[in-house]
């Protein structure tokens, strides 16, 4: 038991590496994105709850518990606006309405676990560090917590019926399934018997549940595809697979990235191009003054520009280029696109 609160600081470690790994890889889907959100509310919750147990004195884990609480009822409101978009409730989201019914309420139990000595009674200090005993007003978070989990795996189920993809049935279910097991466990162990018992008979259980929950997600990410489908995805995979040469150089003409294509077209590594002036490649550079000029200078898009390039073992190849700039949503230059094909084929 005197390890209990390191096994917390390692739950909650772990939830933030489902989260990190979440976000790189599915940054691009507004579901992941959110869920991230829950994951990082989950995080500083149960961060904050490890630290309540070790607290110096009964003082400082009141305070630091006043933290915890009420990051765990904005987890909660989280976890439902997640499923609200997972499960594709626009109409909802988008009134004026959906923010204040997701928010306020966690925000006015956030108030009273900051601002007032209401919600619990007591504070001891246990073999497995210190805890909190509910008072009796500690009825209305177990209300919102029963409440908001109960809407959103509620809505999962739902969606798993109704989804038109099968897949989307089956992330939907596996989701369902798996955000009942914790909340289940938390609401039980956490809430209903140290609030009607009037103490504690398990340790508790809320950052091992939040790190169950966050895991379930993540293991339906990894095996049903979910959140997997991004337009960034979908572009690297065109890419790379695309049958052109594709060279991409920043404003000055220095190569950044050539795809799959480009490498056998040129026999070269990325590592042997990357950095270098793409004018170096054209066996007439005065062709290539040219071409630089109409893309960027005249902001030009241009088609089928006939010119002869040289690998860097000196194999010359004629070819067509078409080029255009890239920019950012503010219009600024970022750099320019050579698509590249062999005259011969």
């Amino acid at each position: 038991m005197i390890l209990y609160s390191y096994f917390e600081l390692a739950a909650s470690l772990f939830i933030l590496l489902l989260a990190f790994h979440l976000f790189t890889s599915h940054h691009e889907c507004r579901s992941a994105r959110f869920f991230v959100r829950f994951a990082l509310i989950a995080f500083l919750a149960c961060l904050f709850t490890y630290s309540l147990r070790i607290a110096f004195t009964l003082e400082l884990a009141r305070n630091i518990n006043r933290i915890s609480a009420t990051l765990i009822a904005f987890a909660f409101a989280a976890f439902t606006h997640f499923v609200l978009i997972f499960t594709k409730k626009e109409r909802f989201l988008n009134s004026r309405w959906a923010l204040p019914l997701l928010y306020v309420p966690p925000a006015i139990i956030g108030c009273l676990f900051v601002f007032t000595n209401l919600m619990y009674s007591r504070y001891e200090i246990l073999s497995y560090g210190i805890v909190s005993q509910p008072a009796p007003l500690y009825f209305l978070f177990l209300l919102q917590t029963t409440a908001y989990n109960f809407i959103g795996i509620y809505l999962l189920f739902l969606y798993s019926r109704l989804a038109h993809q099968k897949l989307e049935q089956q992330q939907a279910l596996f989701l369902a399934i798996g955000s009942i097991v914790p909340v289940a466990l938390g609401i039980f162990a956490d809430q209903i018997l140290p609030l009607f018992l009037n103490g504690r008979l398990i340790p508790p259980t809320v950052v091992f549940d939040f790190a169950l929950w966050n895991f379930f997600i993540y293991l339906a990410m990894r095996k049903c595809s979910l959140f997997a489908i991004s337009p960034g995805a979908a572009a690297r995979t065109i890419i790379e697979t695309m049958p052109d040469s594709l060279i991409v150089t920043d404003v000055v003409g220095r190569i950044m990235f050539i795809n799959e294509e480009a490498k056998k077209y040129f026999h070269a590594t990325k590592e042997e191009v990357r950095g270098k002036e793409i004018r170096s490649l054209f066996e007439q550079k005065d062709k290539y003054d040219q071409l630089y000029k109409e893309v960027v200078n005249n902001n030009m898009a241009v088609e089928r520009f006939g010119v002869t390039l040289c690998d860097p073992l000196g194999e010359c190849l004629p070819s067509f280029i078409n080029a255009n700039t890239f920019r950012d949503d503010i219009g600024a230059l970022l750099g320019i696109i050579f698509v590249i094909r062999d005259v011969r084929g």
